[in-house]
């Protein structure tokens, strides 16, 4: 019900107005704490002291219609109007107690005179819009949503109502631009959200219907309304690797995939290349390359670039000027393109490769004297394969340094678990098994704050290892 009018006053020192007045605040007091009994006493107190009181008789009327007397509200509030002729809220509510009655039309009729009266009384044109709708009116639905936005050009609800009437008249890139207005507006508007990605896919835009529902998905990030867009977007797109592993990350820790897949990983970090250096380093203060350059320190000693060093998962290239001093040949390989894009751009590395780290290193036997992985590992569940896999691509005496997060609680099964960030944590005693079996003799093994997650620090490991020599002949 509205409430908004002008309100009636007497001259100043009208004893009797004062008092009166006294009634109608301690009246509206009462009525917006929902004690409607004793609002009601105080109402009453106005009406008998000034019976044509019109917020009175208006809020009166509201009144009767929150306790179910519906016949009781329209008297009042007609006798409001009767009052105050040009009194635009009472118009409104006039409406609101007809629609309940089922009188559609005496709503409209009541809903355009206070949109005449008051020229920004947009919850007419708002439920003026929705009786229209509702009652197939399309094009004069489609006015009143019209007039609403105009008249409240902020609000993302107007917006996305007003795309919706647009789709349903098959006007699809004015409701696609409506629906992307209510985002501009509120950009976790759940049901804007959903008509947006269903609208270009609808168009033949799955890339864009994917961009826009993954951008929210992640924004959104460990929340009710991220799980229930997860769920749209795979009855959208059931194939969808992003959506597949975002819900296994909320629902599929028993079933959780091995690894992040591919398409994940390179949707993931092409769409941060830009700004990933500032997020990851000023707001959450990324750790994991310091953390591991200070142990690399303490069993290479001093830089001599003589090592054939592979930044495994490069990224942006943040490793670059720490392992720079260390490599004759420094290598980076990594699934983004865009993420390589901005390596290039550092100049640090004499070689970048865009391919799946697993199968990398598999295909480089004694190659690196050195492979270093910060924060990569996060995206790998199992880690016998790659762990493998690195151990073939060093030499004898190479190293392997790298970090993962902690998996913190009870020991999860299998060593790993994965995150509702998407990302994988892992026991201690699961990655030291996971070495063993690869052949790799864990040289160090630390706690280490590795960056802020939530305002909190993210506890993980930083581990180096190295591949033994090869025995005397």
């Amino acid at each position: 019900m509205n409430g908004n009018g002008d309100k009636s006053k007497a001259p100043d020192g009208d004893l009797r107005t004062t008092v009166v007045t006294g009634w109608f605040d301690q009246a509206m007091t009462q009525h917006r704490q929902g004690n409607l009994i004793q609002a009601q006493v105080f109402y009453q107190r106005v009406l008998d002291a000034q019976p044509e009181h019109p917020e009175t008789l208006n809020f009166m009327g509201i009144l009767m219609q929150q306790r179910g007397q519906s016949t009781q509200a329209e008297q009042f509030i007609r006798r409001a109007i009767r009052s105050a002729p040009d009194y635009a809220a009472a118009y409104t509510n006039l409406g609101n107690v007809l629609i309940v009655q089922k009188r559609y039309e005496d709503a409209i009729a009541a809903y355009r005179q206070a949109s005449i009266y008051r020229a920004d009384e947009v919850e007419a044109c708002v439920n003026m819009g929705a009786v229209l709708r509702g009652l197939g009116r399309l094009p004069e639905a489609l006015e009143a949503y019209r007039q609403a936005s105009e008249r409240r050009p902020a609000s993302a609800e107007i917006h996305h109502r007003l795309g919706l009437v647009l789709a349903e008249l098959e006007r699809f890139e004015e409701a696609i631009a409506a629906q992307e207005a209510a985002l501009r507006c509120d950009a976790g508007h759940e049901e804007a959200i959903e008509q947006l990605g269903g609208l270009l896919h609808r168009m033949g835009r799955s890339e864009d219907a994917r961009m826009v529902l993954g951008n929210a998905v992640f924004q959104l990030g460990d929340s009710k309304v991220a799980l229930n867009l997860l769920q749209f977007w795979l009855r959208l797109m059931p194939d969808d690797p992003i959506a597949q592993h975002r819900l296994a990350a909320w629902f599929g820790q028993d079933q959780a995939p091995a690894r992040a897949s591919d398409a994940y990983v390179t949707y993931l970090f092409d769409r941060y290349a830009e700004g990933f250096d500032q997020h990851l380093v000023q707001e959450l203060k990324y750790q994991g390359p310091a953390v591991i350059a200070d142990r690399l320190a303490e069993v290479l000693g001093v830089p001599a670039a003589r090592l054939d060093v592979l930044d495994a998962g490069c990224g942006t290239g943040l490793c670059a000027p720490l392992l720079r001093p260390y490599a004759r040949h420094l290598a980076g390989v990594d699934l983004s393109p865009r993420m390589l894009d901005k390596a290039r751009e550092g100049g640090s590395y004499d070689e970048l490769v865009t391919a799946e780290l697993t199968a990398f290193l598999a295909a480089r036997p004694q190659t690196y004297d050195l492979i270093v992985s910060a924060d990569t590992l996060v995206y790998f569940g199992a880690l016998e394969t790659v762990f493998a896999a690195a151990a073939a691509a060093l030499r004898p005496d190479g190293w392997l340094a790298f970090t993962v997060e902690a998996a913190t609680g009870d020991v999860p099964p299998g060593g790993f678990r994965i995150n509702h960030s998407g990302r994988y944590s892992h026991a201690a005693e699961y990655a030291r098994q996971a070495l063993a079996d690869a052949g790799l003799e864990i040289r160090l093994m630390a706690t280490a704050a590795l960056r802020r997650e939530c305002d909190r620090p993210m506890e993980g490991y930083v581990v180096l290892a190295r591949r033994p020599a090869a025995p005397v002949g």
